[in-house]
C-alpha cells in the first residue's frame, strides 16, 4: 500500500510540474557589431556612422575654433528606406559621439516632450516668486519716492490691454497695492474699488505684449479720460462690450458693476470720449485681440496725477515670460536622411543603404558639413524591423 501512494504521489508531482514548470530559453551575449542575421541595416552600421562623422563635425573650422560654445538644434531624421526602423537610432549614436569626445564645445537643445514639460512647470514657478519679487521692489521705490513723503489717497484705475493678453489686471494690481500699504507705513493710502472721488493719484497702468502685431492699443492718457468721464456720468469705470445693442460712437453703456451686470445706454459728455469707449469696446469684442500669445509680457505701472494726468512714478516688470525650446539660441541644425534601394532576383536580394548626415547654418541657410555612410548586403530571406 505505501509503496502504490509513494508511486501515485511522484506521479502527481511529475503532473504538476510538467503543468507550471516555464519554458526555459537561452540566449548568448553578442557584440553590438556582429550581424548574425545579414541583410538591411544593423547595430553595426549606426555605430559606425558615428564614430566616422563624429570626428569630421568637431574638427570643422566653424565648431573646432569658435571663441564659445557651439549649440546644435537636432532635426527629425527622415527613414526613405523600406525598413521600418527607428531611423532616430543614427542621430542619437551620433549625439552621444560628440558628446563624448566634444571636449566641451558643443550643446544640443534638448527635444524630448516630457523633459520640455518638466522645464516649462519649473520656469512657470520660478516666475511666479520673481513676479511676487518686482511687485515687493516697486511698492518699496513708490514708498521712497517724493510723492509718498506726506499721506495721500490713491484710486486704482482698472490696467489697460488686459484682454489684449488675457491677464487677470485685478489680481496684479491688488497684490501690488497690498505691498504699497506695506511698504508706505500707512502714508498712501486706497480708496474702496471703483471710487475715484476724493483720490490725490490714480494707480493704473497697461500691460505691454512685445510682439509684431497689431493689437489697436488705445492711448493710456484716453484711456483715464474715458474713465473720469463714466464717474462724472455715475457710472463705473469697469468698461464690458454692449454690441449686441447696436451702439454707436453717439452713445455710451452704463454698467453697474457687481455680481449681476446690467447694462442701459446714455448719451456721452462728449463725441470724442464716446469714441474712445467704442474703440475699447471693438478691442474686447475682438476674438483676435483677445488671445494669450507666447511672448514677453510686461506691466507698466504708473501713479498718475488726478488733476494734471501726469504720471509722476513708473515702473515696467515682466509678468509674462516667453516659453520656447530656445531654438533661437542654436548656431546649426543638425538632421539626416536613409535612403535605400533594393532588388531581388531568384529568392536573393539586395539591399543599397545610404545614410547621410548635415550640418545646416541658420542665419544663412547654407550646408557648411555633409557626409554619406554607404552600405549593400545581399540576403535570401526578408529582414523585418521592430
Amino acid at each position: 500500500m505505501k509503496k502504490i501512494m509513494a508511486f501515485f504521489g511522484v506521479g502527481v508531482l511529475t503532473f504538476l510540474y510538467g503543468c507550471v514548470a516555464p519554458e526555459v530559453t537561452t540566449s548568448n551575449q553578442i557584440s553590438p557589431d556582429a550581424d548574425p542575421l545579414q541583410g538591411g541595416i544593423s547595430s553595426a552600421d549606426i555605430r559606425s556612422v558615428a564614430s566616422q562623422m563624429a570626428p569630421s563635425i568637431l574638427a570643422l573650422p566653424e565648431i573646432a575654433e569658435a571663441s564659445d560654445l557651439t549649440r546644435i538644434k537636432i532635426a527629425d531624421f527622415k527613414n526613405n528606406s523600406r525598413f521600418f526602423i527607428d531611423s532616430n537610432l543614427f542621430m542619437k549614436r551620433l549625439v552621444l559621439e560628440l558628446n563624448r569626445h566634444g571636449k566641451g564645445q558643443v550643446r544640443f537643445l534638448n527635444n524630448n516632450e516630457k523633459i520640455q514639460k518638466t522645464r516649462i512647470a519649473a520656469l512657470k514657478d520660478r516666475q511666479a516668486a520673481q513676479l511676487q519679487e518686482n511687485l515687493k521692489n516697486i511698492a518699496a521705490d513708490l514708498a521712497k519716492s517724493p510723492v509718498a513723503a506726506t499721506p495721500i489717497k490713491v484710486a486704482v484705475i482698472p490696467v489697460l490691454n488686459t484682454n489684449l493678453v488675457n491677464m487677470n489686471a485685478d489680481s496684479f494690481t491688488a497684490m501690488l497695492r497690498s505691498e504699497i500699504v506695506n511698504s508706505s507705513a500707512g502714508r498712501i493710502q486706497f480708496l474702496m474699488p471703483g471710487i475715484t472721488e476724493g483720490a490725490d493719484y490714480y494707480l493704473t497702468g497697461q500691460f505691454i505684449p512685445e510682439t509684431m502685431k497689431t493689437e489697436g492699443i488705445i492711448n493710456l492718457a484716453e484711456y483715464i479720460q474715458v474713465v473720469d468721464s463714466r464717474v462724472k456720468n455715475g457710472q463705473s469705470m469697469y468698461i464690458v462690450n454692449d454690441m449686441a445693442n447696436g451702439n454707436v460712437p453717439s452713445q455710451i453703456t452704463t454698467v453697474q458693476h457687481g455680481e449681476n451686470i446690467s447694462s442701459t445706454t446714455i448719451t456721452p459728455a462728449t463725441n470724442k470720449i464716446a469714441i474712445y469707449e467704442t474703440h475699447l469696446k471693438n478691442i474686447l469684442n475682438n476674438p483676435e485681440l483677445r488671445n494669450n500669445p507666447d511672448v514677453n509680457k510686461r506691466l507698466n505701472i504708473m501713479l498718475v496725477d488726478a488733476k494734471t494726468k501726469t504720471a509722476v512714478f513708473e515702473k515696467m516688470i515682466l509678468v509674462d515670460r516667453k516659453i520656447s525650446d530656445n531654438s533661437g539660441s542654436a548656431d546649426y541644425i543638425i538632421s539626416g536622411e536613409i535612403n535605400g534601394m533594393h532588388q531581388r532576383k531568384n529568392g536573393t536580394g539586395t539591399d543599397y543603404l545610404m545614410v547621410t548626415i548635415q550640418l545646416v547654418e541658420i542665419d544663412s541657410g547654407e550646408t557648411i558639413w555633409e557626409d554619406a555612410y554607404e552600405v549593400k548586403r545581399i540576403s535570401s530571406s526578408g529582414i523585418v524591423y521592430k
